[in-house]
């Protein structure tokens, strides 16, 4: 069976369907930092601190908000929809499915074991595939 590599350099959907999600993620994580950046310089915090807080905080608005609404902001401006492969978005697929956003090196992580390991749906990442979730595009015929 493919990887999700395998399709990505062939597929211009595809690769646009990655380009989308990196830039709902960046979106997202733009809407959730900034506050507590900010927050944390007028306050003196440290930094660490504070990033450890807008990782955790990334990862509760990002798994709340697909359980309830389906995807983030980021996800909603990209038209694009978090989806369960089978049954209902439940609370525990959200926060499967997200929990590497607690830190960004875990969620590129995510990515490309996603994209390396042997898959029948190439707009997972890893978590996913663990998941059972996919996202796809929700305004365009077919969801890729």
């Amino acid at each position: 069976m493919p990887t999700g590599f395998d399709y990505i350099g062939q597929d211009k959907a595809l690769q646009q369907h990655w380009l989308k999600r990196f830039v709902a993620i960046v979106l997202d994580a733009l809407l959730v930092y900034t506050p507590i950046m900010v927050f944390s310089m007028v306050f003196g915090g440290q930094y660490f601190g504070a990033g450890l807080i807008s990782g955790v905080a990334l990862f509760l608005y990002a798994s709340l908000f697909d359980f309830s609404a389906g995807g983030t902001v980021g996800k909603m401006v990209m038209h694009m929809k978090a989806v369960p492969m089978v049954g209902e978005m439940t609370l525990s697929r959200a926060l499967l499915r997200n929990f590497t956003k607690i830190f960004g090196l875990l969620l590129l992580l995510d990515w490309v074991i996603g994209m390396a390991v042997e898959t029948r749906d190439p707009r997972q990442k890893w978590t996913d595939q663990v998941a059972h979730t996919s996202v796809i595009v929700h305004d365009h015929p077919g969801g890729v």
